[in-house]
């Protein structure tokens, strides 16, 4: 069975989103907005349910996710949940940029995610600066 989300005139399927009638222009706002929603949530969301999942259920868990997500992208979905607790998550900034900082202590990660929404840094500059950071530390 395959999940439906219907947002008014809007049918979102799992591999399209189909349009009932002809909704005026301001109905499509929310719909859109949400679908950008759960594309940014749903990294956090799948690496949160994979690290509850195990804690609770150990290996036999792991199975729930075959062949529909690569093993290799499901480890770094549940690494990046694991090393960024949802206390450090910043919700304006992309998940890429709390992966760039998911080695960092969470006092780091903090201070790393602040600076990139203030400096206005992609993921790419924020993994320069994480690099930096590091780099730093080890020569000191």
């Amino acid at each position: 069975m395959q999940p439906k989300i219907a947002l008014g005139n809007f049918e979102f399927l799992p591999a399209a989103v189909k349009v009932h009638g002809k909704p005026p222009v301001e109905d499509w706002a929310g719909p859109l907005q949400f679908a950008i929603w759960c594309q940014r949530a749903s990294p956090w969301w799948i690496g949160d349910l994979l690290n509850s999942g195990d804690a609770r259920f150990g290996e036999a868990f792991s199975q729930a996710c075959e062949g529909h997500v690569s093993a290799e992208m499901l480890q770094r979905y549940e690494s990046v949940a694991r090393r960024v607790s949802p206390h450090v998550r910043n919700s304006s900034l992309s998940w890429s940029a709390h992966a760039a900082v998911a080695r960092l202590s969470p006092d780091q990660q903090r201070l790393m995610l602040q600076q990139a929404e203030t400096n206005g840094w992609n993921s790419e500059q924020l993994r320069k600066q994480v690099r930096e950071l590091v780099a730093s530390e080890i020569r000191n």
